[in-house]
């Protein structure tokens, strides 16, 4: 069964052509200038989708059971935290 997959597309924050100051990565490297929002491919607007992210997820079930595994591990952390801070 194939299922269609709605894309949203968010609008940026920042304007056409605008110097993104502190977000660049190498040492002696210039400022990144923002391009037009068709320019950027299409996941990128998909990651501030949280139903696109289920999705997502719910294809890979490994990364599913490692998300799962990972909430319970700091759940009984916190418990544990907490039980000894009752002691």
């Amino acid at each position: 069964m194939l299922k269609l997959q709605r894309i949203v597309r968010y609008n940026s924050t920042i304007v056409q052509g605008t110097v993104m100051k502190g977000i660049n990565l190498k040492k002696n490297g210039a400022d990144p200038i923002a391009k037009p929002d068709n320019e950027y491919p299409d996941w990128l607007w998909t990651l501030l989708d949280p139903e696109a992210q289920k999705q997502r997820l719910a294809q890979d079930p490994e990364k599913m059971a490692r998300k799962e595994w990972r909430a319970k591990n700091r759940k009984n952390i916190r418990t544990a935290n907490f039980l000894k801070s009752m002691s």
